[in-house]
């Protein structure tokens, strides 16, 4: 009987030996000799290398050294090569091998020849698509009830990935049938045999994967037990008309801070220049001065840090708060607090939204702070808006603007946007828009904005600006704008290579993923202070003092961040924003991604582009529907 390795070594292509010998699992050998390797020994590539390696030294300009070196490096991966070669024959890339591996570790072999659909609920951001290259390369039937079961959650989870906590049934077999190509009757056939797995749950007619339903129930019979509660009794007719500083509250002002001292669960929503901040911090020193212990906490590291200098308190993240470890989950069972104050509740998404209410314990008072107008959760839910929609949750809108008083355009142009409006802008002013006609030309201006015209006419380094773009992809993209930047600012510094990524010394960058063990996480940037190229690391010193060093194969954790998008930016606040405006971002031209970006910057933004996209992300308010039923459980006591 054959053994996993052979059969996988039997499956494995010369394209795949080649591919695997060009990544970063193999060092020394590079696309280039591993092409020329595979083009000489084919399907044997690999046990010459590793047995025979005076063999390779023919290949042209491979010699000895570098044969051997090959060789060495072969025989040190650390995973068996013939599970590695057969992935990159079915053509999953380097970062998906990395996250099945990281996974199931030494148990992948078993896991792939048991059953490589089960990886999609398994593995997180593995599609189906993924397994689905697995499956074929194993001669899985295309009806086979593995692969339609699997087909059935990751079109759940596909739609839990677009930010919906549920899939319709007809949504489901929809998107289904079109990855597979099998019929929507013989995929419904599997649904029952789904959810008797707990692979998904029916609930209310529709279906859901069991950690959202779980997030989603849950969290609603926990608000609504919070918000029946009764708070210790404050005085609010002795609340203060001015805040220290002598600056006096508007009545709007003063009605938000009753609502939100006297209920045991609110919501504190507003645009840029509403008061947000005066009001929390009033709400703050009146509980303080009554003995109450307060937390304050926001989802990201950036959005905790602006929170901690708006509010003269320290702001931690939820997963710092909870403490959250990679691999391991959350580790603090119960906060010691009287009021838990949350900042950018807009970004706020439901499974950490219950794992925070998990925390909490009865009577504790739970305040939401953000704008409700903003874009909504990367991950699924739409907490925010769901409670303010239910009459179960007190709210205080705040819709006043005080930086228009001040002389600023930008919160007064982010409102005029939200209403529907074109903004005007002046070339004096904190708020400019700069028309260009062609994708060309707003990216050579971008760039010439950043590098010379901002800070010759405005006086702004370089170093305090960040072009904020809609997407990833594309010429006007966050990826390419960075490495175009890159090129601008810091082209001949010292550098360090990861694959396609190169970072000098002196760039900004940002970390993509949380880190505890470096007290780093997902969002925080700073910049690359020491480069050693010997020793293959790298140093990054974080806007709050703190320092990590990166060798060269944790690299993955960084990106550059001369430009970012508008997602990323969420619950942050930078100086001077330089914004792309254009119709090849067609796709993502909403007005609350436009609004969302400009109410980002404190002191300038400029827009770049054309007129046709400004005018077409202004009135496209289409709204951003997710499918939900948290508010109907919470109006319905579930």
């Amino acid at each position: 009987m054959k053994d996993t390795q052979e059969i996988l070594s039997e499956k494995t292509t010369p394209e795949g030996i080649e591919r695997f010998l060009a990544s970063d699992f193999v060092e020394g050998i590079g696309p280039s000799y591993a092409h020329r390797l595979v083009e000489a020994f084919g399907t044997d590539t690999l046990r010459i290398i590793k047995d025979d390696p005076e063999k390779c030294s023919e290949i042209k300009g491979l010699g000895e050294a570098r044969a051997i070196k090959a060789s060495e490096s072969l025989k040190a991966v650390k995973y068996p090569i013939p599970l590695l070669s057969f992935l990159f024959s079915c053509g999953i890339s380097e970062m998906y091998i990395d996250r099945i591996l990281g996974k199931y570790r030494k148990r992948t072999e078993t896991v792939i020849l048991k059953d490589p659909y089960y990886m999609v609920e398994d593995v997180w951001q593995l599609h189906f698509h993924t397994a689905d290259k697995i499956g074929k390369k194993l001669g899985i039937a295309p009806d086979d009830p593995h692969r339609l079961q699997a087909a059935i959650v990751g079109a759940v989870k596909y739609f839990a990935d677009d930010g919906h906590l549920f899939a319709t049934v007809p949504e489901t077999l929809e998107y289904a049938s079109s990855m597979t190509g099998v019929s929507q009757d013989e995929i419904a056939k599997q649904i029952d045999a789904t959810i008797d797995d707990g692979r998904i749950v029916r609930s209310k007619g529709v279906l859901y994967l069991p950690v959202f339903y779980n997030a989603e129930k849950d969290g609603a019979e926990k608000l609504l037990a919070l918000a029946k509660s009764v708070p210790e009794k404050i005085n609010v007719s002795d609340i203060p008309t001015t805040d220290g500083n002598g600056l006096t509250y508007s009545p709007m002002q003063i009605e938000a801070i009753k609502l939100l001292l006297s209920s045991p669960v609110s919501v504190l929503t507003g645009g840029p220049g509403s008061g947000k901040t005066t009001v929390l911090r009033a709400v703050i020193d009146v509980l303080e001065k009554e003995g109450k212990h307060v937390l304050l906490c926001a989802p990201t590291g950036r959005a905790a840090k602006r929170m901690t200098s708006l509010t003269c308190r320290e702001a931690s993240t939820i997963h710092r708060l909870l403490g959250y470890r990679q691999g391991e989950g959350y580790h603090k069972k119960q906060l010691e607090t009287d009021v838990l104050i949350i900042d950018e509740g807009s970004m706020m998404e439901q499974v950490l939204f219950n794992h925070l209410l998990d925390a909490v314990g009865p009577g504790t008072q739970v305040i939401l702070v953000g704008d409700v107008d903003q874009l909504p959760a990367i991950g699924a839910g739409d907490v925010m808006r769901d409670m303010i929609k239910s009459p179960a949750i007190p709210v205080a809108r705040l819709e006043e603007n005080f930086r228009q008083e001040e002389g600023s355009m930008i919160a007064e142009s982010a409102r005029t946007i939200n209403s529907g409006d074109m903004p005007e802008s002046h070339p004096e002013s904190d708020f400019i828009i700069i028309p260009e006609s062609t994708t060309r030309r707003i990216h050579d201006r971008i760039l010439s904005l950043v590098a010379e015209e901002l800070p010759c006419d405005k006086g702004v380094s370089s170093k305090d600006i960040l072009v904020v773009t809609p997407q990833q992809i594309g010429p006007l993209g966050a990826k390419q704008l960075n490495v175009d930047l890159q090129q601008r600012l810091n082209p001949d510094a010292i550098s360090l290579r990861r694959g396609e990524s190169v970072f000098r010394l002196g760039d900004p960058v940002m970390q993509t993923s949380n880190a505890k063990d470096r007290g780093v996480y997902n969002g925080e940037t700073g910049r690359i202070v020491e480069i050693n190229t010997e020793e293959q690391t790298l140093m990054v010193e974080y806007s709050d003092g703190n320092r990590s060093r990166y060798h060269r194969t944790e690299l993955s954790e960084l990106t550059l961040a001369y430009a970012t998008t508008v997602h990323k930016l969420q619950g942050c606040e930078v100086q001077n924003i330089v914004f792309p405006v254009t119709m090849t971002h067609k796709p993502m031209l909403y007005r609350n991604l436009l609004y969302t970006g400009i109410s980002r910057a404190s002191r300038l933004c400029v827009l770049v582009g054309e007129e046709e996209a400004l005018r077409y992300a202004v009135e496209n308010s289409a709204p951003t529907f997710r499918n939900s039923n948290f508010r109907h459980r919470l109006n319905m006591g579930n």
